[in-house]
Formats: C-alpha cells, sequence, structure tokens
C-alpha cells in the first residue's frame, strides 16, 4: 500500500487541529462559547501559549494516520489494479472503493 497516506494524515491534523481544538472547547463549555472564537483562540493563547491548541493531539494523530493510509493506499491499489481505465466513473468508483475500506476497516472498528 501506499506510505504516503500515512504522512498525508498527519499533515492534515497538523494543521487542522488548533480549529478543532477551539471549536471542541466552545462546545464543551458554554462559558467560552458566549465570549466567542476569537476570545477562545486569545485566552488559549495566554494560558498555554502556542502548544495549548494541541492539547489531545495524540489521540486524533493516531487515528488519523491509519485512516489516511487506508484510503489513499486503496484507492492507489484499485486504481493500479481493477479500474484501470482513466476515466470519469473509474475514478468515482476508486473513490467509493477507498471510502468504504476507510469506513469499514478504520473508523467502524
Amino acid at each position: 500500500m501506499n506510505s504516503i497516506g500515512g504522512v498525508t494524515g498527519a499533515m492534515e491534523i497538523t494543521i487542522t487541529y488548533p480549529t478543532e481544538y477551539v471549536k471542541t472547547v466552545m462546545q464543551l463549555y458554554p462559558e467560552v462559547n458566549k465570549k466567542g472564537a476569537i476570545n477562545c483562540v486569545k485566552s488559549t493563547f495566554q494560558e498555554r501559549g502556542m502548544l495549548g491548541f494541541y492539547r489531545g493531539y495524540g489521540a486524533l494523530l493516531m487515528f488519523s494516520v491509519p485512516k489516511n493510509y487506508t484510503r489513499f493506499g486503496t484507492y492507489s491499489y484499485v486504481k493500479a489494479n481493477v479500474f484501470t481505465e482513466p476515466t470519469k466513473m473509474n475514478n468515482f468508483l476508486c473513490g467509493i472503493c477507498a471510502g468504504a475500506a476507510e469506513s469499514t476497516f478504520v473508523v467502524t472498528p
């Protein structure tokens, strides 16, 4: 399978996690939610610094890497071995197979 998917998953979660952190804090704490997202960002930075936005990062990283590894690896495998004609329909079917493998082997268990 394609190991680039695992690296892509790690990069994706590293880049997007701070916004996920702010969203989660606002969902869990109504008093923070009332003050708004900008205030949440300011207070997190003042209290914990830049690394404060990465609290809980490890859990999502451990989930994101195998999820993306499976998705991209399955897509590459199916494209090279099953739907080899370069058509839009085959590309769509490769995507469906990749999503089905990701949801079956990583997300659902």
